[in-house]
């Protein structure tokens, strides 16, 4: 195992974090409690930054726990903070909020930039998120019809641009030639663009995307991680300085995000609602966008999804893959204790 110099070894770690520590958490104003809390708890106060805290499927864990209960029977009181895209969410943890999850190639690029002191501790959602979907009544029926239309996705450098690209040109297509890439913004620009007429395909996301298949309004042409098996969309991330001062706190962290990844595998029946009431869906949208995304939560570090971001951002020019040290980024002790 790589582990970044002053980091903790691993047996003052296990010592600090101990085996019984219990908690018991808040989210701002959490939901019920219950469940296996410790007792004592870590007694953490602060914020939790998460990008795209409602509109996004990868941040239904935080949501589930908060409504829950899970945060309050580790002794949190999170503050989850929503920021609109993985870079101002991993400006923020190093600004200074404690742990969250932004999107994993934000997070090398902002190390490889100079913000050497954030830290990987966990993975979160080990799977390509993004879809594509095209009006209901659109003459494209497959990805075999991209050939002349236009894609909408998000903006210049981001990984919707990477995807539509790196698709279309698998697909024998020439971006900007016989296929075009418009950048447009998020989901729901790209969907207006294409109900105008702007663009024949828009990206989307879970939950956005079932709500409007499910509505009769949209179709699914295709999901990215059909094509691109191997990536890690979202990691849980920290910095150097709170893991020396609260690992404590990051493990019971953990175990919260654990256990609500867990009751959305295992017990949609309690994830569902959950999920609903917080990110403001119906619980038909919520259940089956769930249902959908339940595989790809996991608090496993995705090596290979983790450098398919690396050749990413290689492609995009915004890493240098040569002198990306993942042995500096990336800290195992927390995950390995969960085991």
């Amino acid at each position: 195992m790589d582990v970044p110099s002053g980091q903790l070894s691993r047996r003052n770690f296990l010592h600090a974090v101990g085996w019984g520590v219990g908690a018991t958490a808040v989210l701002g104003a959490s939901g019920c409690s219950g469940g296996s809390g410790g007792e004592g708890g870590t007694g953490f106060s602060g914020e939790a930054a998460v990008a795209h805290l409602k509109a996004i499927i990868n941040a239904a864990p935080f949501l589930v726990a908060s409504e829950l209960g899970y945060f309050q029977d580790e002794g949190l009181e999170l503050d989850l903070v929503s920021f609109p895209g993985g870079t101002d969410t991993i400006r923020g943890i190093a600004s200074g909020i404690a742990f969250g999850m932004p999107a994993t190639l934000p997070g090398l690029i902002a190390y490889q930039k100079g913000q050497r002191d954030i830290r990987l501790i966990s993975g979160g959602f080990n799977e390509a998120v993004v879809n594509f979907i095209v009006p209901a009544d659109s003459e494209i029926r497959g990805i075999g019809d991209l050939e002349g239309s236009k894609i909408a996705v998000s903006q210049p450098g981001s990984i919707t641009t990477y995807f539509a690209n790196r698709i279309a040109t698998e697909q024998g297509l020439v971006p900007g030639e016989n296929v075009q890439i418009l950048n447009v913004g998020g989901p729901p620009d790209a969907w207006t663009a294409a109900q105008q007429g702007v663009a024949d395909v828009a990206w989307s996301a879970l939950p956005l995307s079932e709500s409007l298949i499910s509505a009769g309004d949209a179709r699914l042409l295709f999901e990215t991680r059909d094509y691109v098996p191997n990536w890690a969309d979202n990691t849980y991330w920290t910095t150097q300085q709170f893991i020396d001062e609260s690992p404590d706190t990051l493990q019971a962290w953990l175990r919260a995000m654990q256990r609500a990844m867990t009751t959305i595998r295992e017990d949609p029946d309690a994830a569902a609602p959950a999920y609903a009431a917080a990110a403001d869906l119906e619980e038909a949208v919520a259940r089956g966008a769930l249902q959908q995304a339940s595989s790809a939560f996991s608090l496993e570090i995705d090596m290979a999804g983790i450098e398919e971001n690396v050749r990413a951002g290689v492609e995009l020019g915004q890493l240098d893959a040569e002198s990306l040290d993942l042995g500096q980024i990336i800290v195992r002790d927390f995950v390995d204790a969960l085991a």
